[in-house]
């Protein structure tokens, strides 16, 4: 039987460690959302774990525990070939990890109530789990949480973006069906979770992610250098100044860096006299990263985007709060963490009019939504920014306060609900 107040669960992200830096190899707002809601549930009361795969070839088979914040673990789990394994080759580790996680709690003797997935390879991990304790007596539910899921990613995907496998596809439909309850960002995903695969409407909870104001908040940008003139009256100071456009977070055909490189060019030759700089924080594969470095040479723009690689929370805060402009080009985004955080720094925000996006820019209020990803409508936006800098930084306040309405510990709040009403056991008829 189901304990009746369950008071322990495991967040599962196999494929990335919620400890890791965003912006570096596969981490990122996945990374930043199991990190704060596994806090925010540990200062509630709850006794969290947290469970990786191990990518580290010197450790031998296993699972290893760290206390890594009060009340929270972190469960590294260690499997045969998986270390040098590429994630395109994880699918076939998930059910090890499951089951390497149940053989744990025999030995530990903390099994969870309740098991989140985050992402569809922690699904099938924790269906695997789940199945191992079912066969001793115990009936652990599983909460899903898929972040981005294959068939929404296939139908909004670029012609410079690979399709997302049909095994992953598959897979997600079936872990939508067999989860006690899914949680989305936003009322669009749980309609294209509803539509795409077939998920009955009253399993699926709506919770949009929280923001640390505590790291981002305008405070952050008075250790960058360079702040903006952004709300001044000082016109001609204003119109000096080079506009500086931010796009922070993994460097991918997916994230649409490649379509603000592609804008500025257009922009520098249509409009000489509005000077914009862009800024690429984050780091992807070498194979992209150096396309990029060709194209800005193409656009003649090399002068004008600066490659910062992956940088630590506080700085990229800081660096929010200091540019002009956080732009985010994705062609398929769940809910858009980056653009809350750059909102909560008073930074006004260009994102693609997609998805999550329409949910976490309020458009014409604490920034624009570009109709899609032509570089031309990007260049148009770019500049009409630049050009209008008292406009643009208008939105200012209505950003943060935007920003001011999620904040994490009602995001765990509404998840321990969740874990709630699956763990509790059904009232009798």
């Amino acid at each position: 039987m189901p304990h009746p107040d369950p008071r322990r669960v495991l967040l599962l992200s196999m494929h990335t460690s919620p400890v890791d830096q965003p912006g570096s190899g596969d981490a990122g707002g996945l990374n930043v959302y199991v990190w704060h809601l596994a806090r925010a549930l540990a200062q509630a009361g709850w006794r969290v774990d947290m469970a990786t795969l191990d990518r580290d070839p010197a450790h031998g088979a296993g699972v290893r525990s760290a206390t890594v914040a009060d009340g929270v673990r972190l469960l590294t789990v260690a499997l045969p070939g998986a270390a040098r394994t590429p994630k395109s080759g994880l699918p076939g580790f998930a059910p090890r990890f499951g089951r390497a996680l149940a053989a744990h709690y025999d030995r530990d003797g903390a099994s969870p109530d309740v098991l989140h997935a985050h992402y569809w390879l922690s699904g099938v991990a924790a269906l695997e789990t789940a199945a191992v304790q079912a066969a001793r007596g115990r009936d652990v539910p599983v909460v899903l949480t898929l972040h981005t899921s294959a068939a929404a990613k296939n139908l909004r995907a670029g012609p410079d973006e690979v399709p997302e496998p049909r095994e992953r596809e598959d897979s997600e439909r079936d872990l939508v069906a067999r989860a006690c309850h899914t949680i989305v960002n936003t009322p669009a995903e749980r309609e294209q979770v509803v539509e795409l695969y077939g998920a009955r409407p009253e399993r699926v909870v709506v919770i949009p992610p929280g923001v640390d104001t505590t790291v981002f908040h305008p405070g952050a940008a008075h250790a960058a250098a360079g702040p903006s003139e952004r709300g001044s009256d000082r016109d001609s100071a204003a119109r000096a100044h080079t506009f500086t456009v931010l796009c922070a977070g993994r460097v991918q055909p997916l994230k649409g860096q490649q379509v603000l490189v592609r804008a500025l060019g257009l922009l520098r030759r249509e409009h000489p006299e509005s000077p914009v700089r862009l800024v690429l924080a984050g780091v992807g594969a070498p194979e992209f990263l150096d396309r990029l470095h060709e194209l800005a040479a193409e656009e003649g723009v090399t002068d004008a985007v600066q490659f910062l690689g992956s940088l630590p929370r506080p700085e990229l805060a800081g660096l929010m709060g200091a540019v002009d402009a956080v732009a985010v080009p994705s062609s398929s985004e769940t809910f858009g963490l980056v653009a809350v955080e750059a909102q909560a720094c008073g930074t006004p925000v260009m994102a693609t009019d997609v998805d999550g996006l329409r949910y976490a820019v309020r458009d014409g209020e604490t920034g624009w939504l570009v109709p899609g990803r032509d570089p031309a409508d990007w260049a148009r936006a770019m500049h009409r920014a630049a050009s209008e800098p008292r406009l643009w930084g208008a939105m200012s306040p209505a950003a943060q306060a935007r920003a001011q309405e999620l904040t994490w510990d009602d995001v765990a709040a509404a998840h321990a609900r969740t874990y709630l009403a699956c763990a509790r056991p059904a009232p009798s008829a």
